[in-house]
């Protein structure tokens, strides 16, 4: 069983909170692993729990007019989410997947709106963390909207090699054009530009970014 006791204490939301602060949160959580592609909430469902996640990756996604599904963030380790929404009952945002294996702590909202009002401290945390969220998933919408696909694509890749310095991420060109608004021919094509570039390196399982 994981230790999301420390997990939490190294988190911003419960930064210099004591075991005994914790405990009662965590006796009301329940942890569950995710297999590839199993869906921890989707669109549109009830709102029910607030999720951890311990390790692995989570892709959040949303269906368009159109109905199709674009990926708008991608969570690692150490991530609570839904990053939107924790002091009201509107459902879940958007669609979140796991990708490869996740381990989760799911935490019931009814027990968190009670943390939070032993702890009224932490609702000031809790919104400067979210706007920081916000902020960042504002910034890859106007990418979308002004950047060209190449510009795009180099951003999400900067994102992913962030990411990667503590999880393993692995993404499918398809799953690359989802985040970047192309298809998988066009990320495809734009891949082996960058690598002829010298701007990548393409491994069997990654892509590195050179500086």
């Amino acid at each position: 069983m994981r230790d999301w006791l420390t997990i939490l204490k190294k988190m911003e939301f419960f930064e210099g909170l004591t075991k005994e602060e914790i405990s009662p949160l965590l006796d009301l959580a329940t942890e569950k692993n995710f297999e590839d592609k199993d869906v921890l909430f989707s669109e549109g469902d009830e709102r029910r729990y607030l999720y951890v996640l311990g390790k692995g990756t989570v892709m959040i996604s949303k269906l368009n007019e159109d109905g199709e599904e674009s990926f708008i963030n991608v969570l690692t380790s150490g991530e609570i989410f839904p990053h939107t929404g924790f002091f009201d009952d509107r459902p879940y945002p958007g669609t979140a997947t796991a990708k490869k294996r996740a381990e989760v702590l799911m935490i019931p909202i009814a027990a968190f709106e009670r943390f939070i009002e032993a702890h009224p401290r932490l609702a000031f945390r809790i919104i400067k963390v979210m706007s920081k969220k916000i902020y960042s998933l504002q910034r890859k919408l106007n990418e979308t909207l002004s950047l060209n696909v190449e510009d795009r694509l180099l951003s999400t890749l900067k994102q992913m090699n962030d990411l990667s310095k503590t999880e393993t991420i692995n993404l499918t060109h398809q799953e690359l054009g989802n985040i970047v608004g192309a298809s998988r021919e066009t990320v495809t094509r734009q891949l082996k530009k960058l690598e002829q570039q010298g701007k990548v390196i393409i491994k069997k399982d990654h892509i590195l970014l050179q500086e």
